[in-house]
């Protein structure tokens, strides 16, 4: 994301789109009654001669709407915003923004705290280059992208390799096997600018398949860094989140922030150092102990979520928000999607 223009003494960003995780922090950012402004097209009918007919056409104009509905989808990375046009041609009516990579718009709202925040952050992490996981075994490649709001599998790779008493075959099966990996690690690093791929699996398969890349594909070598996991599959990608191995490779990278946050937060709460749910924050918050205050994204539109995010913040609590795209968001969510590590300990709680 990048801001293109500041008014913010009369609520208005100008912003462009750079990239999918920026569709995902606007579509938790833009709330009804905001107005945004931007490109769009609009369908009008084109008169045809005496042979062709009339036909549909989407005509490029600019507009301004009031919004009142978000939707933001994953599977095809577009946010669609909808609201009554108030500045633009059929001043009234409906119309639907599909907000996509590249787009531009301009903002006007009453801006809180943890919006800025989240567009700063937004803009700071588009910097930041994403992480490729690659998790092999024998036969098996799980490819998991991480980005700001979670993980992304593209692709996976299977092949079925023959027994180790058909040595022959099992050298050829393996040769293809780690071909296509390697291939597709490279189809990877060149779509999303990759910088950094960590190969991970149990025991030394990994290992060989290092040394097929250094004889065979060294281009992609300088990108690698292996680690082992227990387990292989979707499972190893998550124990390598868990485990810090992100951080190790990049430090600011958001998922395994937030994990390590979660993970944090459970500890305390078995030490009787944390606590979790409405309640139980809100008397934190009176005795002024709230450290870190964890918030999962989807709960901050809720008044009383936005309330107690304000309130700790004034007390100089930490914030982390916590996408709902995750493991760590889905274990915040399962004790009520907020919790705290506290200063000190309050009895009774």
């Amino acid at each position: 994301m990048k801001i293109l223009h500041r008014e913010l003494d009369k609520g208005i960003l100008k912003i462009r789109v750079d990239n999918a995780d920026d569709l995902w922090h606007l579509s938790h950012i833009i709330e009804s009654g905001d107005l945004l402004f931007g490109k769009t097209y609009r369908k009008e009918m084109k008169k045809g001669d005496k042979i062709r007919s009339e036909k549909l056409e989407r005509i490029p104009v600019k507009l301004e709407i009031t919004v009142e509905k978000i939707e933001f989808s994953k599977d095809v990375m577009r946010l669609r915003v909808t609201g009554v046009i108030t500045q633009g041609e059929e001043s009234g009516s409906y119309h639907t923004f599909n907000i996509e990579e590249d787009s531009i718009i301009t903002l006007t709202k009453k801006w809180k705290n943890h919006q800025l925040d989240r567009i700063e952050r937004a803009v700071k992490d588009t910097l930041t280059p994403k992480i490729l996981i690659v998790c092999i075994e024998e036969g098996d490649a799980d490819f998991g992208i991480i980005t700001q709001y979670g993980v992304d599998f593209p692709v996976s790779v299977s092949k079925s390799i023959a027994g180790k008493h058909e040595i022959s075959s099992r050298d050829k099966d393996k040769r293809e096997f780690f071909a296509e990996t390697s291939s597709k690690i490279l189809e990877n690093i060149q779509k999303y600018n990759l910088k950094t791929v960590i190969v991970a699996g149990p025991g030394f398969y990994k290992d060989e398949f290092l040394n097929y890349v250094k004889e065979f594909k060294p281009e992609i070598l300088n990108n690698i860094i292996t680690e082992n996991v227990s387990t292989g599959g979707r499972a190893g990608v998550y124990e390598c989140i868990k485990r810090g191995i992100l951080e190790k490779a990049q430090k600011d990278l958001r998922v395994s922030i937030e994990t390590n946050a979660v993970e944090r937060l459970f500890e305390a709460i078995i030490k009787n150092e944390g606590v979790y749910g409405l309640r139980a924050i809100e008397k934190a918050l009176e005795y002024g102990a709230i450290n870190e205050l964890l918030i999962l994204d989807q709960f901050l539109r809720k008044i009383e979520f936005e309330e107690i995010t304000e309130n700790s913040r004034e007390q100089r609590a930490t914030i982390h928000v916590i996408s709902s795209e995750h493991d760590a968001g889905k274990k915040l969510e399962g004790i009520g999607g907020i919790g705290a590590i506290l200063r000190f300990k309050i009895d009774g709680l």
